[in-house]
């Protein structure tokens, strides 16, 4: 079951990701496949889809997206799905009539997740899908960068098999699956079959993961990551993370922080993209 944003109006939330499209309103929810040739038409395709299925009037749209997004909503950069960058939802799906709120999925997720923290709160959450990304609060208020983009997790540099890779690159699903030559869904198979090569491959991407937790852990002093994305279902993956940053975080920090999953899972970035589309219009 998933718990909509109070309000009225119709909102539709968006949970754009480099293997999924979530669109939610309400009790109503389906998903779409996406993939690195996905496309802006694609999205309005489905979305205008959604809408006529459900027969829905929504007054505003949010937009989740694996990528930088400018202030003005342009989507400035997004490795999972290249053809995105460049793109202005608010423009080019305009004749919906819709209100259009665009925000990086995992600023999405820290939104819902995070929505009833006190005032000197300093915490995050950490999303592990194709890529890995993190959004993060300080004395109660989101911690945002110069540019508005902290929280690149995923370009955490790391030195492994004689070379220096990003985070993304080792714990990321889709990562993990292209390295064995496989789909997601094919890799996870094989580690649920306890398949050796699969379950050495996803427990690498768990521990790489948890370095990336333990850092963060290290540097914020938190009290409190939550953690989500596709790559958890990975059979091993989250039990090899919570080992890597326990081991790897300094006792009394890793003791104040409580590290649990997102407790809204699957929906959690696309509750959140409401959250943001009701938090402009106000």
């Amino acid at each position: 079951m998933h718990r909509a944003p109070e309000g009225n109006e119709i909102i539709i939330g968006a949970d754009l990701g480099g293997t999924k499209l979530l669109l939610l309103c309400g009790a109503h929810s389906r998903r779409f496949g996406t993939g690195p040739g996905y496309t802006p038409e694609d999205f309005a395709t489905q979305l205008r889809a959604f809408i006529e299925d459900v027969n829905l009037r929504p007054v505003r749209i949010g937009i989740a997206v694996p990528g930088l997004v400018a202030r003005d909503g342009e989507i400035v950069s997004c490795d999972v799905l290249p053809c995105l960058t460049g793109w202005r939802p608010e423009t080019s799906l305009k004749a919906l009539g819709c209100q259009i709120t665009v925000i990086n999925d995992v600023k999405a997720a820290l939104l819902e997740e995070m929505q009833d923290v006190s005032n000197d709160f300093t915490g995050g959450v950490i999303m592990a899908g194709t890529a890995i990304g993190a959004a993060f609060m300080t004395q109660g208020r989101e911690l945002r960068g110069v540019n508005g983009w902290a929280g690149e997790l995923g370009y955490l540099p790391l030195h492994t098999d004689g070379s220096v890779k990003r985070l993304d690159e080792v714990a990321g699903g889709g990562a993990m699956a292209t390295q064995m030559g496989l789909s997601g869904e094919a890799l996870a198979q094989l580690a649920n079959d306890n398949d050796a090569l699969a379950m050495a491959t996803v427990k690498a991407g768990g521990e790489a993961l948890g370095i990336g937790m333990a850092s963060v852990i290290n540097l914020l002093n938190p009290s409190r990551l939550a953690v989500g994305g596709g790559a958890l279902k990975l059979k091993g993956y989250w039990e090899a993370a919570l080992r890597t940053a326990q081991a790897h975080a300094i006792p009394p920090l890793w003791d104040a922080c409580s590290v649990t999953r997102v407790k809204s899972g699957h929906f959690v970035a696309a509750l959140g993209s409401i959250r943001a589309a009701q938090r402009d219009a106000a």
